[in-house]
């Protein structure tokens, strides 16, 4: 019961508003692999397009993905497998999105969410949600290489996927295809 508490309390920081003092299990991942890059002073809307990802082992195997596309769109997947014999948990996001260069902030407006948990049914949840996450953008030379949200209680780093990568994984996963 208590992974089946942490799993939900990690959508919930993931993908809804944090409410929770039960740190995320994202705190820290790809940390070490964004020092020594440069912290981008200005980010383009453009910069932003394109699939990232989060993933670990430890102590649960989870993979957090978000596809932002030039139409505005956007889908987030996240999986988590916590490696106690139940099938694993999946979680679907759509959502509009808008950038606000000048502010650095992003800003999704959540209209469908999907939780299919340990291989029961799917739920289909409308949350008419929206979030607004201060962006920090990592580079090496021109190119984006990862991508911070934070907002109170959260922060999260994306590592970018290059674009084979993301073709496979649009192609993979029908979830990632785009908002629906």
């Amino acid at each position: 019961m208590k992974l089946i508490s942490r799993g939900l309390m990690v959508l919930a920081s993931v993908l809804l508003a944090a409410c929770s003092s039960m740190p995320s299990p994202f705190f820290g991942v790809n940390k070490s692999k964004v020092e020594g890059l440069v912290i981008a002073e200005t980010i383009k809307t453009k910069e932003l397009y394109g699939t990232w990802g989060i993933s670990d082992e430890d102590p649960i195997d989870f993979l957090y993905l978000v596809t932002f596309k030039p139409n505005h769109s956007g889908v987030s997947y996240f999986t988590m497998d916590e490696k106690n014999g139940k099938p694993e948990s999946k979680y679907s996001e759509y959502y509009t999105w808008e950038f606000n260069e000048k502010e650095k902030m992003f800003t999704m407006k959540i209209f469908k969410r999907n939780i299919k948990e340990y291989g029961g049914p799917e739920k289909v949840i409308d949350p008419k949600e929206v979030k607004h996450y201060k962006t920090t953008l990592y580079k090496e030379g021109n190119n984006p290489l990862a991508i911070k949200f934070s907002a109170t209680g959260e922060d999260y780093i994306f590592l970018k996927m290059d674009e084979a990568t993301h073709q496979r994984i649009q192609k993979g996963l029908p979830e990632m295809a785009g908002a629906k």
